[in-house]
């Protein structure tokens, strides 16, 4: 529980890239089953593994902002800023490209020759 209400600062780059890639792996998974059944759940898939990377970039957003609070932070403060900074971008980035994916699940229905 202090982990949320203080944040992690390296949540964003565990969240981010780890829901892209099961992600991906899931969506190349049932490429199969998808073009049998009919039934398209990338779309599903992408838009939970966005969710997760934005979970990370929250945990990590809230580490940036209780680790900034004073006036002049310590060495490790600043440390754990930057790391909180550079997980939000990653999980942002990721998340996009999962927002991405969900847009091309959308468009293409995976069976394509």
């Amino acid at each position: 529980m202090q982990a949320i209400r203080n944040g992690v600062s390296w949540a964003g780059f565990a969240s981010g890239p780890t829901a892209w890639a099961v992600s991906l792996q899931l969506d190349y998974a049932i490429v199969d089953w998808q073009c049998y059944t009919g039934v398209r759940p990338t779309v599903l898939i992408s838009l939970l593994a966005a969710l997760a990377a934005l979970a990370g970039i929250t945990l990590s957003w809230r580490a940036m902002r209780d680790a900034s609070f004073g006036i002049s932070p310590p060495l490790q403060a600043r440390t754990r800023i930057f790391l909180a900074w550079t997980s939000v971008g990653v999980g942002a980035l990721f998340g996009l490209a999962m927002l991405a994916q969900m847009a091309a699940g959308l468009i293409f229905s995976g069976c394509e020759q």
